[in-house]
């Protein structure tokens, strides 16, 4: 008679340990639910924003500003043939204190002045009409890179309907179009 040959049983599949388990759920990325915003802009004038702002501030709503690119191109608003640097300085400093903007020395020789940052066009062209007005002489010029706009925002709510209720309150306090936007 012949001995039986006894197999193994096969072993149950082994369990991940608990600890790895554990480490790869927290480097699983999470998915944060969508929040959504009202947004106000673009706009290319600080100044503009800075109304909306103060609007939105006094009626007892947060606001967040922000630049982003708007993908055209930029241009600077030049006052040019300023007789010398120190007449330079002092029509900078007038139009800080007139708030029109902030100017710097672009060229000593001639002189000329760059009125804020450049803008895309209907900005410059806006800032350009203020600055004839206050008796200067101004030019346009394409700047190389790209334009950036202001957009004003507020609110993180946690639906689009609850967002929409909001802009429709907001409605009231008589700003510029505005949307609700996904935010990230």
């Amino acid at each position: 008679m012949r001995p039986t040959q006894l197999t193994p049983a096969p072993l149950p599949p082994r369990a991940a340990p608990l600890a790895a388990v554990a480490r790869s759920a927290a480097l699983a990325p999470s998915v944060a639910p969508a929040r959504f915003a009202i947004e106000f802009g673009p706009f290319v004038s600080a100044v503009d924003a800075e109304i909306v702002e103060r609007r939105l501030t006094e009626a007892g709503y947060s606001t967040v500003r922000s630049r982003q690119k708007s993908g055209t191109t930029a241009y600077a608003v030049l006052i040019e043939r300023v007789p010398t640097a120190h007449e330079a300085r002092r029509v900078a400093a007038t139009l800080r204190e007139q708030g029109i903007g902030d100017a710097v020395v672009v060229s000593a020789d001639p002189v000329v002045l760059r009125v804020g940052t450049p803008l895309p066009l209907r900005g410059a062209v806006e800032l350009a009409e203020r600055l004839r007005a206050a008796g200067h002489q101004v030019r346009i010029a394409a700047q190389p890179g790209e334009a950036s706009a202001l957009i004003v925002r507020h609110g993180a709510f946690a639906s689009r309907e609850e967002a929409e209720v909001k802009r429709r309150e907001l409605g009231q306090l008589d700003l510029p179009a505005n949307q609700v936007v996904q935010v990230r």
